[in-house]
Parts: structure tokens; C-alpha cells; sequence
């Protein structure tokens, strides 16, 4: 049983890693070459999030922008749509008027009940 765990590959696989992950740690703090390429990426990371935060700045924009243009476009067609039926509206309630005279008139000639 001892001699199946010490042949297991899963040690050597961490082994190997750990070393690798050192051997980086060391070149990025331990030298001057490995702090140059850390200050050289992190002032690329500094850029690239720079970049990206002017491009979801300009995407906001542009989506503001759409917006308020779709808004104008439904609040006009919106406005439209109720003149159109205010405007029905009053057609009936003139309708109504003329038909509530013309019965007045024809109920004021039937003669009275005693």
C-alpha cells in the first residue's frame, strides 16, 4: 500500500507545479528583469482597463442616445394615437348632442297624457 502512494503521479504532478509557480514568484520578485516585466504588465493591465472602461463609457453613451430617440419616436406616436381618439371622442359626444335635440324635438309635439 506505501508503495502505490509514493508512485502516485498526482504527487508528482504537484510537485512540478509548485515548483513552476516558485520558479515564476522568484523571476517576478527576486529580479530586476522579473520586476521590469511586472511593472511592463501591470501598466499593460492598466491600459487595457483604461481601454475598456472608455469603450463601455462610449456604449453607454450610444445606449442613452438610442434611448432617448426610441422615446421620442413612442411619445410622438403615442400622442398621435390619443388626438386621434380624443378627436373620436368628440365626434360622438357632437353626435349625441344633435340626436338627444332632434328627440327633445319630436317628444315636445307628441301631445301630453291627461
Amino acid at each position: 500500500m506505501s508503495e502505490e502512494k509514493s508512485r502516485d503521479p498526482r504527487f508528482f504532478v504537484g510537485l512540478f507545479i509548485g515548483g513552476l509557480i516558485g520558479a515564476i514568484v522568484l523571476f517576478f520578485l527576486g529580479t530586476k528583469d522579473g520586476k521590469k516585466t511586472g511593472k511592463l504588465l501591470a501598466d499593460k493591465g492598466e491600459d487595457i482597463l483604461d481601454n475598456l472602461r472608455d469603450k463601455l463609457s462610449d456604449i453607454v453613451e450610444e445606449g442613452k442616445t438610442q434611448i432617448e430617440e426610441k422615446k421620442d419616436v413612442v411619445v410622438k406616436s403615442a400622442t398621435e394615437s390619443i388626438d386621434t381618439a380624443l378627436a373620436h371622442i368628440e365626434e360622438l359626444q357632437e353626435r349625441g348632442r344633435q340626436t338627444t335635440a332632434t328627440l327633445r324635438k319630436q317628444f315636445k309635439n307628441l301631445p301630453k297624457k291627461n
